[in-house]
């Protein structure tokens, strides 16, 4: 295949009105010359015609081969020495009526065409690489193309089936949200190459165009925005960069109408908002791990890969790379598996993660069961040498002794946490904190050791709600006041516990507090 773009010159028709035979009149003065390797015209509503002196060597016809997916309308005059006949083709043309079936754009040019006139119009920008071949090397260009897509999809229909297969076990929702992800990521891939629109509106051509990509575009951002959540648990963490994602999706979605309306620039507003959140997932997830959230390493390993393949996307688009390399020309399909690859491996090492979480909780599990043994022995000794002191003493000391055996009776109590792998019951001074974890919750212990039980954080609302020394802090913490040390003043303030951990207290449960610390 050899690629043409430099040899072309060009024209822009400011009427709109030129016809191709009217284009044929114009002299070569009236044509400027392109630069560079591949077509790159920028943005023009006008008409862009191109200008291509040939001459066939072979004697094999020839066929034009145009790798853009989604120019909105093209008009092809090919003049030769025995014939001239005009071509209208392009993304807004049905798939029954193409030389071949692919999205990009192929036209046979005959045997012996001496002059090539093409206009181009669209209202995103104008880049695109150019090639002219025979139909033996398009054949096997479309034969790889079609194999390389066929065992992309297909690894990542194994992803979808696998993440499917893991929230059917776990019941957590991470999974599913993967899985329509990976669904979203192959439809995309599924529009770029052609196929979406061959097997489902083959004969509606008017869906065929990036109107209809960036919607499945955007249904595949809004579920990567949607994973990121859920697994870097950013509504905990960073619940500022969640209210962005929010901001960043409604903008994505207006530039689908605007492009609509013909706004020229509304595919790069959309592709630089794209771009935007998916650097934000590397910078969060790098941030995240430095604060030791190790199941972040994978997941900056997928994103790192996309995003540096979509750079390099970028980069043929201003003719700085050539298309034709293996990792530009295929680029959103490695980006897209090894994406697929890491971030499943993500999430298997959160498995890892939970899985080391339950075998710690046997044996914490193990330990209160005897510590709990113990304090059941020392109670009943406490209360066989009361009940021998109090022989004969005054109705004082009796009520003294039941405070006593109250407040051991309190130290006893214990509730019980549900964990992956069983039940723990734990002494309730012994919980520090709890803490919510999504569909899970984390019970902090003043040993330091923390408990991750496979309940929500209402649960425990409801077992806590009888003990005045715990305190809803924030939506997401309940907070033992017997370890707390400091409180600092604010919007909702801030609480230091013994431990030197510090935790924020919303507006709402400010109140609540100061009547617990007295200073209501």
């Amino acid at each position: 295949m050899l690629e043409i773009g430099s040899f072309a010159s060009y024209f822009i028709d400011t009427t709109k009105k030129l016809s191709c035979y009217q284009i044929r009149e114009l002299s070569d003065a009236q044509f400027r010359p392109i630069k560079g390797r591949m077509i790159n015209l920028g943005f023009s509503t006008n008409p862009v015609w191109l200008k291509f002196r040939i001459r066939n060597l072979t004697n094999e016809p020839l066929y034009l081969y145009m790798e853009a997916q989604e120019i909105d309308f093209v008009e092809i005059l090919v003049v030769g020495i025995d014939s001239s006949f005009r071509v209208e083709t392009g993304a807004l043309r049905s798939y029954g009526s193409r030389e071949f079936n692919i999205n990009s754009i192929v036209t046979p040019l005959g045997n012996r065409p001496q002059q090539l006139y093409i206009s181009v119009q669209d209202i995103n920008r104008l880049v695109f690489p150019l090639k002219l071949c025979a139909v033996g090397p398009l054949v096997d260009k479309v034969y790889h193309e079609s194999l390389v897509n066929a065992l992309v999809a297909g690894i990542m229909v194994l992803v979808i089936l696998f993440s499917f297969f893991m929230y059917l076990n776990l019941r957590d929702i991470i999974y599913l949200i993967y899985a329509v992800h990976v669904f979203f990521s192959i439809l995309t891939m599924l529009v770029f190459e052609g196929y979406l629109f061959e097997m489902l509106w083959r004969d509606m051509p008017y869906l065929n165009n990036s109107i209809n990509s960036n919607l499945v575009r955007w249904f595949t951002l809004l579920s990567s925005m949607a994973f990121s959540v859920c697994f870097l648990q950013l509504k905990l963490v960073l619940p500022r960069i969640v209210q962005a994602y929010i901001v960043l999706a409604i903008l994505a979605f207006m530039t689908i109408p605007v492009r609509v309306l013909g706004f020229t620039k509304a595919e790069m507003w959309f592709n630089m908002i794209v771009m935007t959140v998916f650097l934000s997932y590397f910078f969060t997830g790098l941030w995240l791990y430095r604060q030791g959230f190790k199941p972040a390493r994978f997941y900056l390993l997928g994103w790192g890969i996309y995003i540096i393949e979509i750079v390099l996307l970028m980069l043929t688009s201003f003719d700085v790379l050539s298309f034709g390399h293996l990792y530009t020309y295929y680029g959103y399909q490695i980006g897209s598996v090894f994406q697929a690859m890491f971030l499943t491996l993500a999430l298997s090492d959160r498995i890892q993660v939970l899985r080391r979480q339950a075998i710690e909780a046997q044996y914490l599990a193990l330990h209160y069961m005897e510590r709990n043994q113990q304090m059941s022995e020392e109670q009943n000794q406490l209360v066989g040498r009361r009940l021998r002191l109090l022989a004969g003493t005054k109705n004082h000391k009796l009520e003294r002794f039941h405070q006593s055996a109250s407040t051991e009776r309190q130290r006893t109590v214990r509730i019980s946490i549900a964990t992956i792998e069983g039940v723990i019951l734990c002494a309730i001074p012994d919980i520090v904190r709890v803490e919510a974890q999504g569909s899970y919750t984390y019970v902090w212990l003043n040993n330091g050791q923390k408990i991750l039980a496979s309940r929500t954080l209402s649960t425990f609302e409801k077992q806590l709600r009888d003990y005045s020394e715990f305190v809803k802090i924030h939506k997401s913490h309940f907070v033992n006041m017997d370890y707390v040390s400091k409180y600092q003043k604010g919007d909702g303030g801030r609480l230091t516990l013994k431990d030197g951990t510090e935790l924020g207290v919303s507006r709402t449960a400010k109140a609540a507090l100061l009547r617990q610390l007295g200073l209501y």
